[in-house]
């Protein structure tokens, strides 16, 4: 692995890169959720196999930093595409990014794991006119300049128009090195990691809990929620304040860091995402993280989610999304033990074999390769 670069998050390089060789822009800094993880794992893989240049961040102060490649400037012509090292990003780049990069790098290949338009109308979110103008501009952008897009599900490729011709589906994942199953709890506890958002199932699994207790008296809810925002913030404050005397649930933050200790304290996780359009064929990372935990996980019926299960056997989708079918799901693996068990092994054995990152970002590489008409043991 080629050695990681010196400075601050914005800028840095592992050297200069050579005419026939490989950039690749990461994230190397920050691990505040599973985003980041992915932006700073998915390429790699094909930074290793390719010796690559590597460019801590996506924005232009990351640039200047590619020793020897201070010449990057809007006043220079464009070198002819042959001498241009390819590049790999990690994350979608600005158009003002993209503009400066393509004057030296040819763009091969880009992860594109989200649109914000349609994340945003899923779960009701407003988003500023100049804001729905950006994002589109940068899909756009993205789309024009770069050969390949990784993506996580090919609904979602068309779901945001790709071309199925140009897309790798790489699905998502995570890290089974941090991640790793502890002792079950002795009392049951169901878990849920979100964002603090209105509209993320979190009120609805409260009430299948609370249906749920009459039967399990000493059943706990655990709830793992980050705030996003300032309004987000006021909500979990809300949300706090709302539940501050039911000692049953439990309302805490679990930065990265601390997020196998939290998942390994419930028997069922939870993932009770609404129905829309885009939560169809979303793979959150927290399903990943869920399974490298090895806990069963319980989600709402939506497309990419339920097929993820089934798929490994890792949990189970509610027949719907009200508070009856949750508990329903719930219960039938709280009541009982042996599938509960057998469901988390399969969920932790499906996690290392297919979605730890090295090994997906190994299998991202070869295919990258593949379509650059690489031999996918070199660059």
């Amino acid at each position: 692995m080629p050695a990681e670069p010196g400075g601050d998050e914005e800028s840095g390089a592992s050297g200069g890169p050579r005419p026939d060789g490989w950039v690749v822009m990461l994230e190397m800094s920050r691990r505040r959720w599973g985003g980041d993880l992915r932006r700073g794992q998915i390429f790699r893989g094909l930074a290793q196999r390719t010796d690559a240049t590597m460019i801590n961040g996506f924005s232009i102060r990351s640039l200047p930093g590619l020793a020897g490649w201070r010449w990057v400037s809007l006043m220079l012509p464009l070198p002819r595409i042959g001498k241009r090292p390819r590049l790999a990003a990690a994350e979608m780049l600005r158009p003002d990014v993209l503009k400066v990069a393509r004057r030296a790098i040819d763009p091969a290949v880009v992860a594109v794991y989200d649109d914000p338009v349609a994340q945003h109308a899923t779960f009701n979110l407003p988003m500023p006119a100049d804001r729905v103008a950006f994002f589109r501009t940068r899909l756009r952008d993205n789309l024009a300049a770069f050969r390949w897009q990784v993506v996580p599900t090919a609904s979602f490729a068309e779901l945001v128009g790709l071309d199925s011709g140009r897309v790798i589906v790489a699905g998502n994942g995570t890290d089974t090195d941090h991640i790793v199953p502890g002792e079950w709890p002795e009392e049951p506890a169901i878990g849920m990691v979100s964002g603090a958002t209105p509209g993320r199932g979190i009120e609805t699994l409260v009430a299948a809990a609370e249906l749920l207790r009459a039967e399990i008296p000493n059943l706990r809810l655990l709830l793992w929620l980050i705030a996003t925002g300032g309004e987000s913030a006021d909500y979990l404050a809300a949300l706090s304040l709302q539940f501050r005397r039911e000692r049953w649930i439990q309302i805490a933050s679990a930065p990265y860091g601390d997020l196998p200790h939290a998942l390994r304290q419930a028997t069922v996780l939870v993932v009770p995402q609404p129905p829309g359009e885009y939560t169809d064929v979303a793979l959150p990372v927290k399903l990943f993280d869920g399974m490298a935990a090895g806990r069963p996980q319980v989600v709402t019926p939506r497309l990419e989610a339920k097929a993820l299960m089934e798929r490994h056997g890792a949990g189970i989708a509610a027949a719907g999304d009200t508070p009856d079918d949750l508990a329903a799901a719930i219960g039938g693996l709280l009541r009982d033990e042996a599938l509960t068990r057998r469901m988390g092994s399969a969920a932790r054995e499906a996690a290392e074999r297919h979605y730890h990152w090295p090994v997906l970002g190994d299998w991202i590489a070869s295919r990258v390769l593949e379509r650059e008409g690489l031999s996918p043991g070199t660059g």
